[in-house]
């Protein structure tokens, strides 16, 4: 009588694929979701500051003009510190 080979090593079940490629998937997007997140917010919260008073909803427009400002120079020189400067021309 001949040996039956073994039977072939059982794959994960596909509940666990979806789980690790969805996780896969909101890790990439996190940031870019709450970027989208943060932009509503920041509008929502500009419309209530004119709706309160419009000096008001004025300063909200320049805090948040003032705030993409200071970020974009911190990344600025935080991406000029991880290259040379032939690369960023």
């Amino acid at each position: 009588m001949r040996r039956q080979p073994p039977p072939p090593p059982k794959e994960p079940s596909g509940c666990i694929q979806t789980i690790v490629i969805t996780r896969m998937i909101l890790q990439i997007l996190f940031i870019p979701l709450m970027m989208i997140l943060s932009g509503i917010i920041a509008v929502v919260l500009t419309i209530f500051a004119f709706s309160y008073h419009p000096l008001i909803g004025l300063a909200a427009i320049a805090g948040w003009a003032i705030l993409i400002t200071a970020v974009g120079k911190w990344e600025w020189r935080r991406i000029g510190k991880e290259m040379d400067l032939d690369d960023r021309r």
